[in-house]
C-alpha cells in the first residue's frame, strides 16, 4: 500500500482576520471529502491549544498537532529588515523542531526552511497596490518588500485567484517563481439549518425581512455605500432593513464603525440597521440563508469568503463589480458599482420584488476539485 502523503499547515485563530482562519479550516474540510486512500496525513502547527478545538471538531482521521509560535519580536523584525536591505537575507528565523517537515503551507518568511521538504508562500491579493489610502506607508512598504524578497529568492507562491496571479506578473514581470492558483471553496456544515430562524430573529430583535452584510468592519469592505443606498431608499419611502455582522473594529481606522453608527443616527435610520457584531458562525450562516439577499459591497477582495458562503448556501447576492468577483461567481448574483448608491438602491429594490435565483451551485464538484488541487500542488 502506498504511503500516505504528508501535508503540514500553519494555523492561527485570529478573529481580526477570520477569513484567514476559515481558509485553513476549509482546506481541512475539503481534504476530508476525499476517498480515504487519498486523504493526506496532516500536521497542524498552531500557537494556541484552545484554537485547535475547532479543527478537532472536524474529525479528520489522520492528523496531529504541534505547538509553534512563528511570530518574531519587534527587534528581530528590524534586524531582518536591515538584513534584507543590506544582504537580501533574513538574519533571524524560527526553526520548527529538528525533524524533517514535509509540504508546509502557507509558510512564513520568518521560518527557517533548512528542515522543510516542500513549501509554498501565500499571497491572497495586492490590495495595497490599488487602495494605498487604506494602509500606512510603513505597512505598504513592508508588503512590497516581502513580495520583492520572494521574487528575489524565487520562492514558490500560491495565489487565491487568477486575478491575483495576473497582478503578480504585472507588478513583477521578470519573476521566476513557481506559481499556483488555489481558489478555496467554502465547506458549510448543514447543522446551521437546525437553528430555528424565528428564534434567531427573536434573539437579535430582527422584526422584518432583511438584507445581510456579513463582513468585518474594515474600511475597504465599503459598508458606507450601503448606508448611502439606505438614504436613497428612505427618501423614496421604501421599507427595508439591513443586518450587519462582523467584528466592529479596524486597527487602521479605529473610529470607522462609530462614525457609521453616528451617521445612521443623524440620518434617522436607526430602525433600518441592526448591528450584531461577531456572532457564532452557524448563526451567521442561518441568517445569511434566510435573508432577502446577501450584500458584498467590498472595494477589493482576494477571494471572498462571503461569496463562497453564498454559493454553498445556494443563495443570492448583490456584489460590487470587481474583476475578482466576476471571476468568482456568475449565477444568482447582481453586480453593482461600489461607488454608486442610487444604482445599489435600485438593485436592492429589485431584489426585494423579484426572485432572481437562476440555478443551483454544484458545490460538491467544486469542493472535490479544491481538495484535489491542494494535493496536486505538493506533487
Amino acid at each position: 500500500m502506498a504511503k500516505r502523503k504528508e501535508i503540514s499547515l500553519l494555523y492561527q485563530y485570529n478573529d481580526n482576520w477570520i477569513g484567514g482562519t476559515y481558509y485553513i479550516i476549509n482546506i481541512i474540510k475539503a481534504l476530508n471529502v476525499l476517498d480515504d486512500v487519498e486523504k493526506p496525513y496532516l500536521t497542524i502547527f498552531h500557537n494556541s491549544e484552545e484554537s485547535t478545538e475547532l479543527i478537532k471538531s472536524l474529525n479528520y482521521p489522520y492528523i496531529e498537532f504541534q505547538y509553534f509560535n512563528y511570530n518574531l519580536n519587534i527587534v528581530e523584525r528590524i534586524i531582518n529588515k536591515l538584513g534584507r536591505i543590506i544582504l537580501d537575507k533574513d538574519f533571524v528565523k524560527n526553526r520548527i523542531g529538528n525533524k524533517k517537515i514535509k509540504n508546509l503551507y502557507p509558510i512564513n518568511p520568518s521560518i527557517n526552511t533548512s528542515n522543510i521538504d516542500g513549501f509554498f508562500f501565500w499571497i491572497p491579493d495586492f490590495q495595497e497596490w490599488y487602495l494605498p489610502d487604506f494602509f500606512s506607508k510603513k505597512e505598504i512598504q513592508y508588503r512590497k518588500d516581502s513580495q520583492q524578497y520572494l521574487v528575489n529568492k524565487k520562492y514558490p507562491i500560491v495565489f487565491s485567484s487568477n486575478n491575483a496571479l495576473e497582478d503578480f506578473d504585472k507588478f513583477y514581470p521578470n519573476n521566476k517563481n513557481k506559481k499556483e492558483v488555489l481558489r478555496f471553496v467554502s465547506m458549510v456544515d448543514e447543522n446551521y439549518s437546525s437553528i430555528e430562524i424565528s428564534e434567531l430573529k427573536k434573539k437579535y430583535s430582527i422584526e422584518d425581512d432583511y438584507f445581510i452584510v456579513p463582513n468585518q468592519f474594515w474600511k475597504h469592505k465599503n459598508h458606507k455605500i450601503v448606508l448611502e443606498a439606505a438614504k436613497v431608499m428612505k427618501q423614496r419611502g421604501d421599507k427595508f432593513l439591513f443586518v450587519f455582522t462582523g467584528k466592529e473594529y479596524d486597527y487602521r481606522n479605529p473610529d470607522y464603525t462609530l462614525s457609521l453608527k453616528r451617521e445612521i443616527k443623524e440620518s434617522g435610520l436607526e430602525e433600518n440597521f441592526c448591528f450584531l457584531g461577531f456572532i457564532d458562525r452557524v448563526e451567521q450562516l442561518q441568517l445569511m440563508k434566510n435573508s432577502i439577499a446577501i450584500i458584498q459591497p467590498s472595494l477589493f477582495e482576494g477571494w471572498s469568503t462571503v461569496v463562497e458562503d453564498t454559493k454553498a448556501l445556494n443563495h443570492v447576492i448583490l456584489l460590487s463589480d470587481l474583476p475578482l468577483h466576476r471571476e468568482q461567481i456568475k449565477d444568482n448574483c447582481i453586480f453593482f458599482n461600489p461607488a454608486d448608491s442610487i444604482e445599489l438602491a435600485d438593485k436592492l429594490l429589485f431584489a426585494m420584488n423579484n426572485n432572481f435565483r437562476t440555478s443551483n451551485f454544484d458545490m460538491k464538484k467544486d469542493q472535490l476539485y479544491f481538495a484535489k488541487k491542494v494535493i496536486s500542488i505538493f506533487n
